[in-house]
């Protein structure tokens, strides 16, 4: 697994961690059957997701007709309602779940919502949502009891796969596949290092290199995928993301650096850009793979393809050699890493994801140290600072759980074209 798709387990596994919410949530005290009645919101659930409103409706008829005050069945019955354009029932829904939940913070936003769809029906649904939380005093949703078995992005990506190996022949397909998510059994991993040769766009073997770094069954294969990017490399020797983790991935960790990769690092920090592919670019060609493999709604496959093509290995890997080195590194190899690293991280964190600027600001904050500069490691520290309070903040606002399909749109594709961006405009007061 790439060190680009633990960051993002590790950042999904944070956002669905409570911390501690102001939420007093009513429960409904007479259920006949609380099972059940959980069954049908989390099939309405789903069925919203999949703009299936119907079922989603007939879901909530009984399990509000079940327990009228329940704040979770209100909530989502709210947002179908909303999502549907019915913006006078959405906002008697929203007065019960008041009701029902005083405490709710999300309540307040969804009554803002629904006013501002109501004026503003064409807006992009990621402006108008900003603008209602903004509006509603910019809460954070730390409680996780309105959202529970909502917006658990990486299972959903998974389950949307299902079948779709079996579906393909194409080598280039399964391996998008198992990037976006699919879990392979012995046999399919096999199958897939056997037919990798068969995929030629190098964008996704250095995704497939990363990937499979640490996979035992890969063998031999590995050794043949590096030569083949090599050769690409030679082609296209501007590539700094491929031309450093060619250089990095396949060494000791705990060997100092020789002059010779040390002038490959200077050449490699001095090249323009960290990655020659926009993430938009990456995203559309993900999502035209996974659909040509019967991937109905591949949108989350798609978004986990596009964190694998990120290949953020590199600077982790210096890190691993640098630490290793302690007190041995001369003076001049000192300078010469902290400049390296303060350039790497530099282009690392000018890209558009979240990822990469916290790892990039944080590669530069080594290089800072190494440099022994405290104008640089102050002026890293501050940006790393900012980037972990963006961070924080869309963690705490559940963006990927409102069941509220048309938001989840609006929010995947700034996410898509630009993720910082679209992430700090909830930071910024």
């Amino acid at each position: 697994m790439s060190f680009a798709r633990s960051f993002l387990l590790l950042f999904f596994a944070a956002c669905s961690t409570t911390t501690g919410g102001m939420h007093s949530q009513a429960t409904p005290l007479l259920v006949s059957h609380p099972e059940q009645h959980s069954v049908r919101v989390a099939r309405a659930v789903e069925a919203t997701e999949r703009k299936d409103f119907d079922t989603a409706q007939r879901q909530l008829d009984e399990a509000l007709a079940d327990a009228p005050t329940d704040a979770k069945a209100l909530f989502v019955q709210a947002c179908v309602f909303l999502e549907r354009g019915s913006l006078k029932e959405a906002t008697g829904m929203v007065k019960r779940l008041r009701a029902a939940a005083p405490a709710s913070l999300e309540a307040p936003v969804l009554e803002v919502l629904i006013e501002r769809r109501g004026t503003h029906p064409t807006e992009d649904w990621r402006d108008s949502f900003l603008w209602a939380w903004r509006k509603a005093g910019r809460p954070g949703f730390q409680d996780r009891d309105l959202f529970d078995g909502m917006g658990d992005f990486m299972e959903k990506a998974k389950a949307l796969l299902a079948g779709a190996w079996g579906r393909t022949n194409s080598a280039e397909v399964r391996l998008v596949l198992a990037l976006a998510g699919d879990e392979l059994d012995a046999e399919s991993r096999r199958w897939l290092f056997a037919h990798l040769e068969e995929v030629k766009d190098p964008g996704l073997l250095l995704a497939a290199l990363a990937f499979f770094q640490r996979d035992v069954l890969a063998g031999e294969q590995r050794d043949l995928l590096r030569s083949r990017l090599r050769r690409f490399a030679e082609d296209a020797p501007t590539d700094m993301q491929r031309s450093l983790l060619l250089l990095l991935e396949p060494r000791v960790a705990d060997a100092p650096f020789t002059d010779e990769e040390l002038r490959e690092l200077e050449r490699i920090a001095a090249l323009p850009d960290f990655r020659p592919t926009s993430t938009v670019s990456m995203y559309a060609q993900a999502e035209r793979l996974l659909r040509s493999a019967g991937v109905a709604h591949p949108e989350n496959g798609a978004f986990m393809v596009t964190v694998s093509g990120l290949v953020i290995d590199g600077s982790y890997l210096i890190s691993k050699v640098v630490k290793a080195s302690g007190e041995g590194l001369s003076a001049d190899h000192r300078m010469r890493l902290g400049r390296v690293l303060w350039s790497l991280g530099e282009r690392m964190a000018a890209e558009s994801t979240l990822v990469e600027r916290l790892v990039g600001l944080n590669t530069m904050r080594e290089g800072a140290v190494l440099l022994m500069d405290s104008e640089r490691l102050a002026q890293a520290v501050l940006a790393l600072e900012e980037g972990r309070e963006v961070a924080r903040v869309s963690r705490s606002l559940e963006l990927d759980a409102w069941p509220l399909p048309s938001l989840q749109e609006a929010m995947l594709a700034a996410t898509v074209k630009d993720e910082w961006t679209h992430l700090r405009a909830f930071a910024v007061p």
